[in-house]
């Protein structure tokens, strides 16, 4: 038996460097399609939805020229000129400048705001999930990771990057002998419109991790979610109480008293500077916030929302998007369905509460089957549609988009800023591969019906002989667990065929505590890394140093219980 630190966690902590922030794509698939109604461009319209390339900004498919435009802090209501903090994967609510056109989007604003940033208290890794501050946050194969802890460029001790779940610590303890888990800050969509309990939810798009705040000012603790019990000034959102006694409560009219500030079904964010009690449940907050309106709550406004769906109704049709009642009565054809992620156009409705739709693409179906790819591209072709690419990594074909989220990682800090740092995007995507000193990448995946590969996310990362699958096991050929390195074991993933010394297959459950010798089925999800030739991952037996077992691995987290999560 080796402990979890010896195999799992030293296998995230190797992939780090290959995988810094690389960790999912968007919820933008190669293959949106839409679920009812027209496809319309709304370039001109308040765009919500997630970062997936640089230089400018591209939101929602549009590159938006961010030139002129302020980036605002809605938690702190600080402003800034340039893209510089921003992140692929973050979640931004664009306000379209007025000489803004469909062929030239122009924004005059970017509101960034989180859901919820504290230190993970648990992890749970076949079904994809963490719990931060109280919220249970999902994680799928289209969150992205990024590391700016002080460690990693530090000259004595240097840390390895954190670049995937696997990385993330739990706290262990409670009360003052608690040791805190690792600190993050969580963009996504708010997967709640009802007040039920544990119902804030959120479907994480990027998980930026950080050093523990040392400073007593600002926003280092925050949740935002529904509201499910309001009793004076306390309120409660998924598993977190709130102390509001204290604060300052913010409602649409301004300060308001925060006694009677917020009610049962209202979305709000709670932050405070004071760390909690570990694990945490309960927050001391010093400012509190309505979050229930649209970014713009002007009646017939144009808007774009992008979100997981819940809620699903057909009379009257209508869904909700990130606790946004969509009205979806004027779209032919189907709904989406329950945990899509789709985009929504269409106008506000009067309130600012919800939209009427004009049109529905859907970008990443639920539980959809999701595979991510580690290794050099051998190929990059045009293809059928403007600004489609079909890209060859391990020799399977994936075919790339507007909406698939653009990074380079090969460089440690490149990446993460405005266009004068990261200039990969759909534009510019076979010449800058082709110049690029890294051939080495990370693709996340996912499948329609007939196998056709469509990316999530392409993140050029550091040279490495190194390739990696992950996602779930095929059921045919079926799986052939060995007795010995002239006996291997066999199977597939995504009719990629893997061959592994027994002794490099190990298996982990959530609730273990250590990783033991395993055996792959069918529906396992896996995550494999060995050397790729002649079509096949072919994984070495162990030689008993960490290094070599991380580049020579089969860890086999059994069945999946979360939504398209790929093990990576």
């Amino acid at each position: 038996m080796r402990p979890i630190s010896h195999v799992v966690c030293y296998l995230g902590a190797a992939l780090g460097l290959l995988l810094t922030a690389c960790g999912g794509g968007s919820a933008d698939s190669g293959t949106a399609t839409p679920a009812a109604g027209p496809t319309a461009n709304a370039s001109s319209a308040t765009s919500s939805g997630t970062i997936s390339a640089f230089g400018s900004v591209f939101v929602n498919g549009h590159e938006f020229d961010t030139r002129n435009a302020t980036v605002i802090d809605d938690d702190t209501g600080a402003a800034s000129t340039g893209t510089a903090a921003l992140e692929v994967g973050m979640t931004v609510d664009v306000k379209a400048a007025s000489a803004s056109t469909n062929a030239a989007p122009v924004a005059s604003e970017l509101h960034v705001h989180p859901l919820v940033s504290g230190v993970v208290d648990a992890t749970a890794t076949t079904g994809g999930t963490l719990t931060v501050l109280g919220q249970s946050v999902q994680l799928t194969a289209s969150t992205n990771f990024s590391d700016h802890r002080a460690c990693l460029t530090a000259t004595t001790s240097p840390c390895t990057a954190i670049a995937g779940q696997s990385g993330l610590s739990a706290t262990s303890g409670a009360g003052s002998a608690a040791v805190p888990g690792t600190y993050v800050t969580v963009y996504g969509y708010l997967y709640a419109a009802t007040a039920t309990a544990g119902s804030a939810n959120i479907v994480a798009t990027l998980v930026a991790v950080n050093d523990v705040p040392t400073t007593t000012t600002g926003v280092n603790y925050k949740a935002e979610g529904v509201v499910t019990v309001a009793s004076g000034s306390s309120i409660t959102i998924g598993k977190l109480a709130i102390d509001l006694t204290s604060a300052t409560c913010r409602a649409a009219s301004g300060t308001t008293a925060c006694a009677s500030a917020y009610s049962v079904g209202q979305v709000v964010s709670a932050y405070g500077t004071a760390a909690p009690a570990l694990p945490a449940a309960t927050l001391t907050a010093t400012v509190a916030r309505l979050r229930t309106k649209l970014a713009v709550e002007t009646a017939g406004a144009a808007i774009e929302l992008e979100g997981k769906v819940a809620n699903v109704a057909t009379s009257p049709a209508s869904f909700a998007v990130r606790g946004v009642t969509v009205d979806a009565s004027a779209l032919s054809g189907s709904l989406p369905a329950n945990g899509d992620i789709v985009r929504v156009l269409g106008t506000v409705a009067t309130g600012g509460t919800s939209v009427t739709a004009t049109s529905v693409t859907v970008l990443h179906a639920a539980r959809s089957a999701t595979v991510a790819f580690e290794g050099d591209f051998s190929s990059v072709a045009a293809g059928t549609g403007a600004n489609t690419f079909v890209l060859t990594v391990l020799g399977r074909s994936i075919g790339v988009s507007a909406s698939t989220r653009l990074a380079d990682r090969s460089t440690r800090g490149e990446g993460t800023g405005g266009s004068s740092t990261n200039p990969f995007n759909i534009t510019t995507f076979q010449t800058y591969l082709a110049s690029s000193t890294s051939k080495h990448l990370l693709v996340r995946t996912q499948s329609d019906a007939s196998g056709n590969l469509s990316a999530l996310s392409v993140t050029i990362v550091g040279a490495s002989v190194v390739s990696s699958i992950g996602g779930t096991v095929d059921a045919a050929p079926a799986p052939a667990n060995g007795a010995s390195a002239a006996m291997p074991t066999t199977f597939a993933v995504h009719g990629l065929a893997v061959s592994a010394s027994p002794a490099s297959v190990f298996a982990r459950r959530d609730d273990e505590h250590a990783v033991t010798a395993g055996t792959v089925s069918a529906g396992d999800l896996v995550l494999v890394r060995g050397t790729f030739a002649s079509g096949t991952l072919t994984v070495a037996a162990p030689t008993g140093t960490m290094s070599a077992t991380a580049k020579n691995v089969v860890v086999d987290f059994g069945t999946p219980t979360g939504e398209d999560h790929d093990g990576f």
